[in-house]
């Protein structure tokens, strides 16, 4: 569960996250803001950190 609130129509509440739908559960609108839990931030930013550096050959600077 994850916090959300809407610019186009002030709605704020609760929402299942689901990657394949951005838009208010209100109005429709894609001007939405979601707020992930703080624990899947922790999470996401534990992750990253182990996560080993992508290989840049073959890059220009």
């Amino acid at each position: 569960m994850t916090r959300f609130r809407c610019r186009a129509c002030g709605q704020e509440g609760d929402f299942v996250y689901d990657p394949k739908r951005h838009e208010c559960p209100r109005c429709g609108s894609r001007e939405v803001q979601f707020r992930a839990p703080d624990q899947l931030v922790y999470e996401i930013i534990e992750s990253l950190s182990r996560a080993e550096p992508l290989d840049r050959e073959g890059e220009e600077d």
